[in-house]
């Protein structure tokens, strides 16, 4: 069975395109063929880390409006069934025409009932943005019924918030029974780990790349393997 993964949440810098990234490159180190698409007209990250081939979905016609037909183009590659995996990386500014493209031609139960399994993966942030990325998180599994996989990102800051962590708070709770998993990228020194990782994607490479590059010390590429296996584990538990 193939699957779909849309990665999508209507705040900007959240780390959508990172995991999106993640994703692929875990496919990849299995082996398992993947599509990577990129809809972000204004950032095209993912389509920049030249080692995942991603495609571009042109999402802006000549008249510098959303060509929302343009959608269509990713159910016709997943029905092509050519990989075993779609990674389709949404930006901020095509969240809402895609989430009201999803909903008006029911494209989640159409997918479903030909045999291909949908995944949604929903980062959520600490910092300002924290109760942003929850709303979105709670206004998507009200919307649509598939596999949510909630990843909690907190290189902007810890997700907790009045000595609550996620699975306790009423947010999670009451959408709890709709969560596939819960990934945490985890809050990791900004001098060490995180330089490392602004590094690894301002150079647009994988994290494979980056271990042959000579440019990386050997000790950023000993936290690189730490942070990607950290990460590779989580994904394995659950797809």
């Amino acid at each position: 069975m193939a699957k779909i993964h849309f990665v999508l949440n209507g705040k900007g810098g959240i780390g959508k395109s990172f995991i999106s990234s993640l994703l692929c490159q875990y496919f990849l180190d299995k082996e398992e063929s993947i599509v990577a698409i990129d809809t972000d007209p204004n950032n095209t990250t993912l389509l920049n880390v030249k080692a995942l081939k991603a495609k571009f979905l042109q999402l802006i016609d000549d008249e510098g409006k959303f060509d929302v037909r343009a959608f269509d183009k990713i159910v016709e590659l997943a029905f092509e069934k050519k990989a075993k995996n779609y990674i389709i990386d949404s930006g901020a500014t095509t969240f809402i025409p895609l989430i009201d493209y999803l909903k008006e031609n029911e494209v989640l139960d159409f997918l479903t009932s030909n045999n291909l399994e949908v995944f949604m993966h929903i980062p959520i942030v600490g910092g300002q943005a924290r109760d942003d990325t929850i709303l979105g998180l709670t206004q998507l599994t009200q919307a649509f019924n598939c596999s949510f996989v909630v990843w909690v990102n907190e290189y902007h800051g810890s997700i907790i918030k009045d000595n609550l962590e996620f699975e306790e708070t009423k947010e999670y709770q009451a959408i709890k029974e709709k969560i596939k998993a819960i990934i945490y990228l985890n809050a990791l020194s900004k001098d060490t780990f995180g330089k490392d990782l602004l590094e690894l994607t301002s150079k647009n490479l994988t994290f494979n790349e980056a271990m042959q590059d000579k440019s990386f010390s050997l000790m950023s590429k000993q936290r690189l393997k730490i942070f990607k296996d950290k990460a590779f584990i989580q994904i394995g538990n659950i797809l």
